[in-house]
């Protein structure tokens, strides 16, 4: 894989998971000292913000959201990427599926949990219309595996 310097993170409706993951990419981008652009997007607008419990998770560790704008994921912001990490595998296989002429799209798309070498339980299930202590188990497995993917970028890009 050639180096990566943009990366983007999906979910299904840009409310809950992909801010969240990208918030927190950012925040253990600073603290590992690499420099990305890391941004996120989904396949439809759900809402112009981001979800109360998300935000109330990063707030919790201090990271500031104000300037998210969703986004809904076009072929040119794909082409942009370096790397596409999804909340699911059925979104990785979507966009590859969509936008097979996007250039190294397959390539360059993956399942967060897949990026980070798990090959079982990879999905990370939408926590919209669950429970609290869900929504927060839900955050607490992006937050380990968007620390686990920074680790790894920073690995490729130093090899």
């Amino acid at each position: 894989m050639n180096k990566i310097k943009r990366v983007l993170f999906v979910c299904l409706g840009n409310t809950a998971r992909s801010p969240t993951a990208s918030y927190l990419a950012r925040y253990y981008a600073k603290k590992h000292e690499i420099n990305l652009i890391i941004d996120s997007a989904g396949f439809f607008n759900a809402f112009s913000f981001i979800q109360p419990e998300s935000r109330k998770y990063l707030d919790s560790k201090g990271i500031k959201y104000s300037d998210f704008i969703p986004k809904i994921i076009t072929r040119n912001l794909l082409e942009k990427q370096d790397l596409i990490l999804t909340m699911e595998r059925s979104h990785a296989i979507k966009i590859i599926r969509d936008y097979k002429n996007v250039k190294n799209i397959d390539k360059k798309t993956f399942a967060l949990k897949e990026f980070n070498g798990e090959i079982h339980n990879i999905n990370i299930i939408d926590p919209y219309y669950t429970s609290n202590e869900t929504y927060r188990k839900v955050l607490l497995i992006i937050d380990e595996q968007v620390e686990k993917a920074i680790k790894k970028i920073i690995q490729i890009n130093e090899e």
